[in-house]
This record gives C-alpha cells, structure tokens and sequence, in this order.
C-alpha cells in the first residue's frame, strides 16, 4: 500500500476586540513586519491552549495594549480560508476598564467613528466583523 501524505490546514483561532469609548471605536495598525503589514484591525491575538476566547482577549489586549477591557458581548465569528491556513477570528465588543494605552505591536492606532470604519485599509478578516458590528449596532438601538 502506498501512503500519501495530506497536508494538514493550519487553524488559528484569533479572539479580537472591538473597543468602544465615548462613542468611539479603536483601530490599530499593523506592524510593518507582521503579515497584512500597515492594514488596520481589531486587536487581538492568537489563542493558546487551554484558553477561552475570552481569557485570549483579555491577555492579548494586556500584551498589546497595556489595559484591561470589560467583554460586552460577542459577535458572529468570522473565517479567514488562507489556503493554507485558516482564520478563525472571534470578535467580542468591549469597553476599557483602564484608559492609559502603551502600544506595543501596533504602528499606530485611531479611535473612529462606526461611520468612519471603511474609511480604513482592513485586513479582509476584519472587514467582515465590521459588518457584523454594524448590525450588533442596528439590534441594539
């Protein structure tokens, strides 16, 4: 019997916040030396083992940010088929519980608008949860 040999699909589940404050929501952007280099995203990050989405966020935002966040709810996720690998991004909407931001990972960051979300060069991941934020947005009122 021959064996062939399948290549496996990396997964990678991403837990990512959309931030809100005074109306505002945070956009940051990428590192020059990341994948998707100077796109713009929601923060967030690679979940380990062991952890929950929530945990994931909670560390990642720490490490990038230097704040905590309060997790307000969570969004439809939204799946990233790179070929190769796939992406699992996990949006939550939250409010910061600390307000003094020390970037870490991110060349730069915005607080826009909702409106004013397009107006910004998305990693394709993150245009899809722009659109499920827009209709959390539309439940909500």
């Amino acid at each position: 019997m021959i064996e062939t040999l399948v290549p496996v699909k990396l997964v990678v589940r991403v837990p990512c916040a959309i931030i809100e404050h005074h109306g505002k929501i945070l956009a940051g952007q990428r590192s020059p030396m990341l994948s998707f280099p100077l796109k713009w995203e929601f923060p967030g990050g690679k979940q380990e083992e062991n952890e929950t989405d929530e945990e994931t966020l909670a560390r990642e935002i720490q490490e990038e940010l230097g704040v905590e966040i309060r997790i307000i709810e969570k969004l439809p996720v939204t799946v990233k088929d790179q070929g190769w690998r796939e992406i699992i991004l996990v949006p939550f909407v939250c409010a910061l519980q600390t307000e003094n931001i020390t970037l870490t990972e991110h060349e730069q960051i915005v607080w826009l608008e909702p409106d004013d979300l397009p107006s910004l060069d998305w990693t394709e991941g993150d245009l899809g949860i722009i659109q499920s934020y827009y209709q959390y947005l539309a439940v909500k009122k």
